[in-house]
């Protein structure tokens, strides 16, 4: 992460035979407006294309503190994401800081395929505990874990479908994958924060493997969100580059112009999933 601070559809393991609907709208990011769309559901692109191992072009380095709060923040996201489409409910109150900030748009799904509500389920058990994890090892650090950020979790259309769920997870946690492997070049520092990052991205890489497979399996798309992404289909099984055989990164800069609904821009602090940015000193794109 790049400092930007403030100032074969054989593959049906575990699936139901149900068919499940695919939804006539492109990309999430398309819906936050994020650039044009390009035709039908083409990856959207703008993305600086930096490699699987691109350096981060930094000024000033930020803290591990800085760093992990900014995971806090994406983590509040998924968490609340995926707690209202599993459960209807927003996250516990003991997790979401002193001054949390308002949560719209989320609304409970009603799964029809039991893969889907299984996999619903857990990351909302996950996700939850990461953002336990991440308030606590900040507090254990000395520093002040960042209060649930105002979110908007219809930035990206609404979810009402296991094909609608599928497309906009899998793009999340593209998303978290690639902000923890930009980011633990910072937290070299405290073996601890290495040890946790690391184990929050094997899961989210979980995570997103069998999203992946949940839309190769039931021919549902998920476009790519920029050009470092590689759509899931029957002959792009891995989100790897093809060249490197490698995850490709994303630096803070990337990561927020995404989450922002501006892919490609630069100087952006809020929008998209975060109407009023985020919380702590990593904010701008």
């Amino acid at each position: 992460m790049s400092n930007s601070t403030v100032p074969s559809n054989e593959t049906g393991l575990l699936l139901s035979e149900r068919s499940i609907s695919i939804p006539s709208r492109r990309g999430f990011l398309t819906s936050l407006g994020a650039v044009g769309a390009l035709a039908g559901t083409a990856a959207l692109t703008g993305c600086s294309d930096a490699g699987p191992l691109a350096p981060v072009a930094t000024s000033t380095a930020p803290s591990v503190v800085d760093v992990l709060n900014f995971a806090l923040n994406l983590e509040y996201l998924e968490a609340s994401f995926y707690s209202y489409i599993s459960t209807g409910n927003p996250l516990d109150s003991s997790i979401t800081g002193t001054s949390p900030g308002a949560v719209s748009g989320g609304a409970k799904v009603t799964f029809t395929n039991p893969a889907v509500t299984a996999a619903a389920a857990q990351l909302t058990t996950d996700e939850t505990e990461h953002v336990a994890l991440l308030r606590s090892t900040i507090t254990s650090l000395g520093g002040t874990p960042v209060s649930l950020p105002a979110l908007n979790l219809a930035a990206m259309g609404a979810v009402s479908s296991d094909a609608t769920f599928l497309t906009t997870a899998r793009q999340l946690e593209t998303v978290g994958v690639s902000a923890y492997g930009g980011g633990a070049q910072y937290l070299v520092s405290n073996p601890q924060a290495v040890l946790y990052a690391s184990q929050i991205l094997d899961t989210e890489s979980q995570h997103e493997s069998f999203l992946r497979q949940l839309c190769i399996a039931l021919n549902v798309p998920s476009p790519a969100v920029d050009a470092l992404d590689v759509a899931p289909t029957a002959s792009t099984i891995f989100n790897t580059s093809p060249t490197t055989g490698l995850y490709s990164v994303r630096t803070t800069s990337q990561v927020l112009a995404i989450v922002y609904g501006a892919t490609g821009k630069s100087g952006i602090s809020k929008g998209g999933f975060f109407p009023n940015g985020l919380n702590g000193n990593i904010v701008l794109s």
